[in-house]
């Protein structure tokens, strides 16, 4: 709704009086001066005006707001119309609850007329505003609710200083902010405020005169030593700091303002001063410096990647461009010589364009590839794969090119051998250590594909060849795409430079590692290990749905897999959040579509508190949702309908 069409709207309910449920200024304006009203005077009070002000339709949904309010907010007009009015609170606060009390006072024509309020808004600030409401009803009987919003922020800073003021005058000691103390030399206690017992956790002056500071609060006891010599050298205490023990056992840091307490002929007596606890503030500078260092090896990560990704551009490009200038080339001369060109020729350049082609084709679909698995954006689909019978498929596949080429494929995998796998990526990783071996293996050679070792928590598999082998100096170049690691084979065979990363990728995909052990002229042999069993058992896990059955069926699966786990229950992230303040889990399982925050929305709040950003997260969803948490490493995605072996593999793919 414009302005304009709003002061109309405003104009047309004010002028229906008998209508109009309107409390304060602007009920008695419009009835006094109604006939004066027009929707350019409502229009220019509604632009001019200092004071924010809100229409609200009768289901809570915001109507129009005017630039003061968009400034009293920090949102623009574009993200609050249309949105229930609690968009502009933050999370603190209960926002279903507002919006029922709202809903509910509507209906029952009981909005409170004015009142204040302190606002814990969306853009982080906190602020106090008077607020006038104003029910109003159109001649459709369509409900409408005007809020204006006055802020006084300054005018409660200034009551709140003037009270402290009216208070100042009275016992300094007693009734001061800042812990104050007066102590004997031997380190009892003889006076203190309430602050300070506050400070040190203590109920009554009584309990806290029965300590002694030196052994129950000083945590180093030989800083009060250091106090007693620096006062003595100084006069002063400084900015010395010291750490003291509350009574509950928690740790706090102060600076300590003392001074001696001296007796008539000057003779030290005790000490007297006050206490400034900077527990937070220090805890702040740890947390900072914690996050600069963090920074840094960010920005050094970056760097590099960025590098990486300069070089992976340039060494790509230039690789897609090659095969344009055979196939341009060849089409140039079949357009326009293609009349004087004997069938031969034409067979023979038509033949040229297609290995071009399909050498592009093939490096096109190994960098989407490799993309898809560096950024997680392939949905693995773990099972369990049978071993011997890929193995045989891929060797009985590759038969015909192996004779060809007059070498042997052998492999001993005893029949059973499982491995919890995507066995299409499997299948890829073997598919091209066995077609790299072939190109570097020469006629009367082997290529073997053996189980080396086969225990509770880890398998390994071999394949080896009997080939020319690889430079010694080469071997650190394999598995990195920036290097782009390609040799032509025996036979003239061209590779795309991206086969082994690729391997190495979807060895990373399933917790696993792949190594290569090569001398030239002695063949090469890649071990491929794979982890057979989940890492680590989480003690405690967190499901979050609104739906009792799935809850149910998330926390039978993961019995099975975590045998043990305490499950958590929540039906909502502002549930599952009040819970994690009392019980923190070592995994949450959250389904996407909840009501009044979603998925992503709980993940979000999760990530950016310190307490909770290292949890891993399994978000449970029927959308495709892993390019909008790509960037985040402990968040995984579990596409509905789940079942058992879906779990489990991702399962395997976290890191506790």
């Amino acid at each position: 709704m414009n302005q304009s069409s709003l002061s109309t709207k405003i104009y047309s309910i004010l002028s229906n009086q008998p209508q109009v449920q309107v409390q304060e200024s602007l009920s008695q304006y419009s009835q006094q001066r109604a006939t004066r009203v027009t929707p350019d005077l409502l229009e220019m009070i509604w632009d001019r005006t200092q004071d924010g002000m809100l229409l609200t339709d009768s289901d809570g949904i915001i109507v129009a707001v005017n630039a003061a309010f968009c400034s009293l907010t920090k949102m623009t007009e574009q993200e609050l119309v249309g949105f229930p009015f609690t968009v502009i609170y933050d999370s603190s606060v209960d926002r279903k609850n507002l919006f029922d009390t709202y809903l509910e006072q509507v209906q029952k024509r009981s909005v409170p007329k004015k009142f204040e309020q302190e606002l814990h808004l969306n853009s982080g600030e906190s602020l106090f505003v008077d607020v006038i409401t104003s029910t109003l009803v159109d001649g459709a009987l369509e409900v409408f609710v005007l809020t204006e919003f006055r802020n006084i922020s300054e005018r409660k800073q200034w009551e709140r200083t003037m009270h402290q003021n009216e208070h100042r005058y009275r016992t300094l000691f007693e009734n001061s902010v800042l812990p104050m103390y007066q102590s004997n030399i031997d380190g009892k206690l003889i006076n203190a405020n309430l602050a300070m017992l506050s400070l040190l956790g203590y109920d009554t002056f009584d309990e806290l005169h029965s300590i002694n500071l030196e052994t129950d609060v000083y945590v180093n006891p030989s800083d009060r030593v250091l106090l007693f010599e620096h006062l003595q050298t100084e006069g002063k205490s400084g900015m010395m700091e010291i750490e003291l023990r509350k009574k509950g056992g928690s740790i706090i840091t102060v600076i300590p303002h003392s001074r001696f307490l001296t007796d008539e002929e000057g003779l030290i007596v005790g000490f007297e001063g006050g206490l400034e606890d900077i527990t937070d503030r220090k805890m702040l500078e740890t947390k900072l410096l914690t996050n600069i260092q963090k920074l840094e090896i960010t920005h050094e990560e970056l760097t590099k990647l960025n590098s990486q990704k300069d070089k992976i551009l340039a060494i790509v490009s230039h690789d897609l461009r090659s095969p344009f200038s055979s196939i341009l080339g060849f089409c140039d001369l079949l357009k326009n010589e293609f009349t004087s060109l004997t069938d031969s020729e034409k067979l023979e350049y038509i033949g040229f364009i297609n290995d071009a082609a399909i050498q592009q084709l093939a490096m096109v679909n190994s960098i989407l590839d490799w993309s898809r698995l560096e950024t997680g954006r392939i949905n693995l689909k773990f099972s369990p794969v049978n071993l011997r019978t890929v193995v045989s498929e891929i060797a009985t596949s590759m038969l015909g090119l192996a004779k060809k080429k007059n070498v042997g494929i052998r492999f001993e995998i005893p029949e059973g051998t499982i491995v919890h796998a995507d066995e299409q990526l499997i299948r890829q990783l073997l598919l091209n250590l066995v077609g790299n071996a072939l190109k570097f293996t020469p006629s009367g050679g082997t290529i073997s594909v053996n189980l080396s070792a086969d225990s509770a928590s880890q398998l390994i598999l071999t394949v080896s060849d009997t080939g020319v082998g690889i430079p010694a100096a080469d071997l650190s170049k394999l598995f990195k795409i920036e290097e782009k690691y390609s040799r032509q084979g025996l036979q003239g065979e061209n590779g795309t430079g991206l086969g082994l990363p690729m391997c190495y990728e979807i060895m990373k995909k399933h917790n696993g590692a792949i190594e290569a052990v090569s001398e030239e002229g002695q063949g090469t042999t890649f071990i491929l290990t794979f982890n057979k069993t989940v890492q680590a058992k989480c003690k405690k896990v967190l499901i979050v749905d609104d739906q009792t059955g799935n809850r149910l069926i998330i926390s039978r699966f993961m019995k099975r897999i975590s045998e043990g786990s305490k499950m958590i229950f929540a039906e909502t992230a502002k549930e599952a959040l009040a819970s994690m303040t009392e019980e923190m889990p070592d995994l949450i399982i959250t389904d996407f579509h909840m009501p009044h925050m979603n998925g992503l929305e709980f993940i979000q709040i999760i990530r950016n508190d310190e307490k909770t950003k290292d949890i891993p997260v399994i978000l449970v969803s029927g959308a495709d949702l892993e390019d909008r948490i790509q960037s985040d490493g402990m968040t995984k995605v579990l596409r509905k309908p789940i079942n058992f072996n879906d779990l489990k593999g991702v399962m395997q793919t976290i890191q506790f």
